[in-house]
Order: C-alpha cells, then structure tokens, then sequence
C-alpha cells in the first residue's frame, strides 16, 4: 500500500508539476495548496481528494481535488465545499458496498457443504 501510494505521488508530482504558481506548489517533494482555486468542480469530475492540514511544509488548511483536468485546492470551511465532500464520501461508501458484495467473506458456506 504505501509503494502505490508513493508512486501514485511520484506521478502525481510529474504531471502537475506544471500547475506550479497556480495555486498548487511543491515544497521538499510534498505538493501544497498555497491559494484557493476559483470556479466550480462537478463531484462527477473529481476522481480522489485529499486533505491537506497546516503545518511546516503547507501553510493553509485545504482539500486538494483531482479532477479529469487539473489538480484544484479548496476551502475546507466553504459551504460549497462541505456539500461536495459530502457527496463524494456518499459515493465513495456507495462504492465499497458495491464491492463488498464481490468478494465474499470467509464465514460463508461453500456449495458443498449446502445440504
């Protein structure tokens, strides 16, 4: 898990490196939200967040979204913002039900053992 995430950032870092002064930096290989993007993000656009805390390496608290397109950074305390979290955390557990379903647990009897 960590080697996926690690080199998902990997390609994260070459693809959006270009989004530098627009918002989105890199600092010591930890890509920052330094603003807040404009314009609107449709939930169907955005494909993962993440949240990014205040700390040594990023100044301001925010919720980085990737879309199709580009990499936005978000107010974490707008009302727009909180709504679209919302919805895609709805998404997301609606996904993982889906799935559940896909892979059946280990309590479950076999075909065989059905009498």
């Amino acid at each position: 898990m960590l080697l996926q995430t690690i080199s998902v950032l990997s390609v994260t870092v070459v693809l959006f490196g270009s989004l530098e002064g627009k918002g989105v930096q890199m600092q010591r290989d930890v890509q920052c939200c330094m603003q807040y993007s404009q314009g609107k993000v449709r939930t169907k656009d955005v494909l993962k967040f993440e949240v990014q805390t205040e700390g040594p390496d990023c100044s301001i608290r925010a919720i980085i979204l990737y879309t199709k397109k580009a990499v936005k950074c978000a107010d974490p305390r707008d009302r727009k913002v909180k709504r679209l979290l919302r919805k895609l955390v709805q998404r997301q557990r609606a996904k993982a039900h889906r799935t559940m379903w896909l892979h059946p647990r280990g309590n479950l009897p076999v075909m065989s053992e059905i009498q």
